[in-house]
């Protein structure tokens, strides 16, 4: 039997430079590649957990989310909380 994943919303390619902020409080210079309501694809040299709980710090605003996936420098995850993706 398959599981049904939700659909995901609508990609935007940003190309803009983020920190991360990791569950043990460091901050990690990273770039998120695109972005929609519900998550986000980033690039980052430093290593970060599937499961791991982090803040997002872009342009000032701060938005909590949840690393998904992790496949070499880039990383994905879902927001806590729906982001309006426009304002980032």
């Amino acid at each position: 039997m398959r599981t049904r994943r939700a659909k995901r919303g609508r990609r935007v390619d940003v190309r803009k430079p983020a920190i991360l902020i990791n569950s043990d409080g460091i901050e990690i210079e990273s770039l998120i590649l695109d972005i929609s309501s519900q998550g986000f694809r980033l690039e980052l040299d430093d290593e970060v957990r599937v499961g791991e709980l982090v803040s997002l710090r872009v342009d000032g605003q701060l938005v909590s989310a949840e690393i998904r996936w992790v496949l070499g420098k880039e990383a994905g995850g879902t927001f806590l909380t729906p982001v309006d993706f426009s304002t980032l």
